[in-house]
């Protein structure tokens, strides 16, 4: 048994090695349509090894910094005619409600906004963060990668426990 295991039931070696990389492939769909939480327990349902399985979505989550950097500060160049975007690109987002509470944190106020699993934290925003607060980037990759590795650590060992605990009154 196991859960979610028997629904990919292999009967020889070479489909486990196909369940394991179907388990890991949807887990990746998962993470990069919806959000950390879906992602990791898609994963644990599968029961994709841990290390796979953190080491994936940390992997998808650190692909994506360099690509918001690059659109925070070349994207406003593409909408240089809209009034409303000349605006946006010109304002001081370290004034924010966001930016207000995260500046006198500094890379770590990055790594808490990084870490959050819900819509509004996560790489984006926190990529946002450090490009507004005026981080290195280098500094800010390593907190945005630090609060990324936080989150999928919690999640992983609280989502896992509440999958064993399940099971265990399941069977």
């Amino acid at each position: 048994g196991g859960y979610g295991r028997s629904f990919f039931r292999p009967q020889n070696a070479s489909g486990d090695l196909l369940n394991l990389v179907l388990a890991a492939s949807l887990t990746a769909l998962a993470a990069i349509l919806t959000n950390r939480i879906v992602a990791m327990g898609i994963g644990l349902w599968f029961q994709v090894p841990a290390l796979l399985l953190l080491g994936l979505l940390l992997f998808l989550d650190v692909v994506q910094i360099p690509f918001y950097y690059r659109i925070y500060e070349h994207g406003s160049s593409l909408l240089d005619g809209v009034p409303f975007f000349q605006k946006l690109a010109r304002r001081d987002w370290s004034k924010t409600t966001l930016g207000k509470w995260a500046k006198p944190w500094g890379g770590f106020g990055v790594m808490l906004v990084s870490a959050l699993p819900t819509f509004g934290g996560g790489i984006w925003s926190a990529a946002f963060l450090a490009y507004g607060l005026g981080l290195n980037r280098r500094v800010g990759y390593a907190w945005i990668f630090l609060g990324s590795a936080l989150s999928y650590v919690t999640l992983y060992w609280i989502m896992d426990t509440l999958l064993r605990t399940l099971r265990y009154f399941i069977h």
